[in-house]
């Protein structure tokens, strides 16, 4: 019994990996469907390069929160907005908008 299950679970585990393998070839391709194989596959993903990210430093903060003693600042209007509804409960009137 435990035998048949090992067997079952192989063998969904190479359906799935194929899958994975498929669904990456057509992402490397925009969606273009090829036929490459998985060194290709892997060769291609290596080759690509992460998107570099801004360091503190470089950030120019120009959003200043206005709460009493806070003197926290953000490179954009967006990351102010997302502190001062996180850290000071407030609400910007599109929420009840956005409700469900």
């Amino acid at each position: 019994m435990q035998g048949i299950q090992q067997m079952e679970l192989e063998k969904v585990m190479t359906e799935r990996n194929d899958l994975k393998t498929k669904v990456l070839k057509y992402e490397l391709l925009g969606g273009e469907l090829a036929q490459l194989d998985d060194d290709e596959i892997m060769n291609q993903l290596e080759d690509r390069k992460k998107k570099s990210r801004r360091t503190a430093a470089d950030i120019d903060r120009q959003f200043f929160c206005t709460f009493n003693n806070c003197k926290k600042a953000y490179g954009t209007e967006a990351s102010l907005i997302q502190h001062q509804r996180l850290k000071h409960g407030v609400n910007s009137g599109m929420d009840a908008y956005f409700r469900i």
